[in-house]
C-alpha cells in the first residue's frame, strides 16, 4: 500500500525545536508503516500544490499537516482539497476542523445541541456588565493553546478591559468565556471507541498561578508551567462521574461531526457538574501525547494506535474487508521517501 504522510514543513520565524517535534511524528509513523513493508512518502505541504500530485496516487493519506507555513487556518483548506478528490485520509473532515477552530461557532452549536458550555461572548466593543467574573480571554480562532498565558485569566473589570485591548492587537477575533474552577478532563476518541478518561492535575503549579492549560504548559518542556500540569490517566474518578463525561463527551464529539480521532476537553466544578471547554479534532499524535497515552491504558502501544487510526480512515472510504487487506504486512519492509 502506498501511503503519504501530510506535514507542515514550517514558517520562516519556525525553530529547530518548533521543525523536529513536527518531523518527530512523521518519522515515527513513517517507520510503523515502513515496517508493516508499505510505501511510505512524507510530504511537506507548500502552496506549490506538488504535494497533492503526491497525495493522489496514495491509498490512503495519513494526515498530520496542522497548517500551511505556519498557518493554522490554511488546515481545513488542505483537508477540503483531499476530500474533493475522494482520496481516503485519516481524521477529521473540513467541516469538522473550521467549525472546532472557530470557537464561537462550536461553542453556538454546543449550546444548540443542550450541552453546558460556558458563558461566552466575541469581544468586540464593550463587554457586558455583568459578564461573571473571573473569566478567560483567549483568540477565538486559534488551537493548540496558542495566546493562553498566565495573564489570561481576569478577576476584574480593568484587568478584563487591558487583557481584550492587548490581545485584539495580535488577532483578529477574541473570546471572553467564564472561567470554571475545579478539575479538568479530557475524553479521547479514536472511530467509535472511547479511550480511558485522562485529569489534567495542577496541583504543583507556581503559587498563584491560575490552573489552566497555558502555551508553555503544552509545548515548553521542562518550563514551570508545564511542571505545573501534569495529565494523569486513567483518571482517578467514580464510575458515575466516568460515566457522565463520556456521555456529555459523545454529544459533543457528535454535535461536532467528529470523525477519525480526537479529543473533549471538559471541566467538573465544584457543584459536580461538567462543562464542555472544547472540542479537539486530529489532536497532537505524538508518542508522548495525551491521545496516546490514553490509548497505551487501553492496552494499544502507539503502533497500535497509528494503524487503528489508519483502519478507520480505509473503513469510510472503501469498507472493513479492503481495510483489513490494504493493512495486511507484507513480507518485506518498503524504502521511505521525502517529497
Amino acid at each position: 500500500m502506498k501511503i503519504a504522510i501530510l506535514f507542515d514543513p514550517g514558517a520562516e520565524d519556525w525553530t529547530p525545536e518548533d521543525i523536529r517535534g513536527v518531523m518527530k511524528a512523521v518519522d515515527e509513523i513513517g517507520a510503523i508503516f515502513a515496517s508493516m513493508g508499505h510505501e511510505i512518502r512524507k510530504v511537506p505541504v507548500r502552496h506549490d500544490m506538488r504535494w497533492f500530485q503526491v497525495a493522489r496516487r496514495a491509498d490512503l493519506v495519513f494526515n498530520l499537516c496542522e497548517g500551511v507555513h505556519g498557518k493554522s487556518e490554511w488546515e481545513e483548506h488542505v483537508v477540503g482539497t483531499l476530500e474533493f478528490a475522494g482520496i481516503p485520509l485519516t481524521g477529521a473532515s473540513l467541516w469538522t476542523l473550521a467549525a472546532c477552530r472557530r470557537k464561537p461557532i462550536a461553542n453556538a452549536l454546543l449550546q444548540q445541541a443542550g450541552l453546558p458550555v460556558p458563558r461566552w461572548t466575541v469581544a468586540q466593543g464593550k463587554i457586558e456588565d455583568d459578564f461573571p467574573l473571573p473569566a478567560i480571554v483567549k483568540p477565538a480562532a486559534e488551537d493548540a493553546s496558542a495566546g493562553l498565558d498566565r495573564g489570561s485569566v481576569v478577576s476584574d473589570r480593568k484587568s478584563l478591559r487591558a487583557r481584550v485591548a492587548a490581545m485584539t492587537e495580535q488577532f483578529d477575533e477574541v473570546l471572553v468565556q467564564e472561567y470554571v474552577g475545579g478539575r479538568e478532563f479530557n475524553v479521547g476518541f479514536v472511530g467509535s471507541r472511547v479511550l480511558p478518561i485522562a485529569e489534567i492535575d495542577f496541583s504543583r503549579m507556581p503559587e498563584g498561578a491560575w490552573p489552566i492549560l497555558t502555551y508553555a504548559g503544552k509545548w515548553e518542556i521542562g518550563s514551570a508551567d508545564d511542571l505545573g500540569s501534569v495529565p494523569v490517566c486513567p483518571a482517578g474518578i467514580p464510575q458515575k462521574l466516568g460515566d457522565r463525561l463520556v456521555r456529555v463527551a459523545e454529544l459533543a464529539w457528535r454535535t461536532m461531526q467528529g470523525k477519525g480521532y480526537g479529543r473533549v476537553d471538559l471541566r467538573v466544578d465544584d457543584q459536580g457538574r461538567p462543562w464542555v471547554l472544547e472540542v479537539n479534532p486530529n489532536p497532537d499524535l505524538n508518542d508522548d501525547a495525551g491521545l496516546s497515552r490514553m490509548a497505551k491504558v487501553a492496552g494499544w502501544d502507539y503502533a497500535e494506535l497509528v494503524r487503528r487510526i489508519a483502519e478507520v480512515a480505509l473503513r469510510e472510504a472503501q469498507g472493513a474487508k479492503a481495510a483489513r487487506e490494504l493493512l495486511a504486512p507484507s513480507r518485506r519492509p518498503r524504502a521511505t521517501r521525502t517529497a
